[in-house]
């Protein structure tokens, strides 16, 4: 990918979580659901749902401008250069992590040298990961 194409899809990311963030607050303020913009941008199903409750809900209450962040939205992740069609969806931010007990390639853990970072209290950090408190 060129320096100029990398610039693109940052320009389309940046304005899709920032119309993203507007319709997480207008479906909030009107309907009181919560969405997840994370994952509506990783996940083409999710994203295409959240649009969908957005124009039905645009459509039984006078919404503010939901039908023109929508189509936005549409354009930006499923139009004909758009970032789900232009390339796969990143994958989501907890799925990257996976194993945390399994450390990453070039780490001193994984090459059998041993971190000065280790405590007896890591098992306990790392079980933490993930849950609610």
């Amino acid at each position: 990918m060129t320096a100029h194409q990398q610039t693109t899809v940052a320009a389309l990311e940046n304005q899709a979580f920032a119309l993203m963030g507007r319709l997480h607050v207008i479906l909030r303020r009107q309907s009181g659901r919560i969405t997840d913009i994370e994952y509506m941008r990783t996940d083409p199903a999710y994203c295409r749902h959240v649009l969908q409750v957005a124009l039905q809900l645009a459509l039984q209450t006078p919404a503010e401008d939901v039908h023109v962040i929508c189509e936005k939205l549409q354009e930006i992740y499923f139009g004909n250069d758009g970032l789900f069609v232009r390339s796969p969806p990143k994958v989501p931010l907890m799925t990257r992590f996976g194993n945390p007990a399994v450390p990453p390639l070039g780490t001193p853990q994984a090459q059998g040298e041993k971190s000065a970072l280790h405590s007896p209290d890591e098992h306990v950090d790392r079980t933490y990961i993930g849950r609610l408190r």
